[in-house]
């Protein structure tokens, strides 16, 4: 699935409206450079994507091992310097679980998809045309 992004002009704000051809949401700019913090920014969505794809990935686990779940939340944070891009994953999963049952979902946290992708090299590939 391709991601498209789109502003123009006559919008008269810094909104960004992305589809992926069937769901639509928005970004904008950091309100630190006038954008209206209602919405995320690009670091934003990069973060709750990690955070996204940590809970999803431990509730399809959790289910299929029929561990004794009652929720999961995953925050995620970073610190951006020259050239390093630092994000903090907290995971809280709650219910019933022995110390090896929160082991085996940090192991299953560490290989979600996003995860992954964020861990190994990334290459992007631009062009641009008029």
């Amino acid at each position: 699935m391709t991601i498209q992004a789109t502003w123009q002009p006559s919008q008269d704000n810094t909104l960004c409206n992305l589809t992926n051809g069937q769901a639509r949401w928005q970004a904008d700019l950091d309100d630190t450079a006038g954008g209206d913090p209602k919405y995320p920014s690009p670091h934003d969505l990069l973060d709750s994507a990690l955070a996204a794809c940590t809970v999803l990935t431990l509730q399809l686990y959790a289910k299929r091992k029929g561990y004794a779940v009652d929720g999961i939340h995953a925050s995620v944070s970073h610190e951006e310097t020259t050239g390093h891009y630092a994000m903090k994953r907290e995971v809280r999963v709650t219910g019933n679980l022995e110390p090896k049952v929160l082991e085996d979902l940090l192991r299953v946290a560490n290989k979600c998809p996003v995860h992954k992708s964020l861990s190994a090299e990334i290459a992007i590939d631009t062009t641009i045309s008029g």
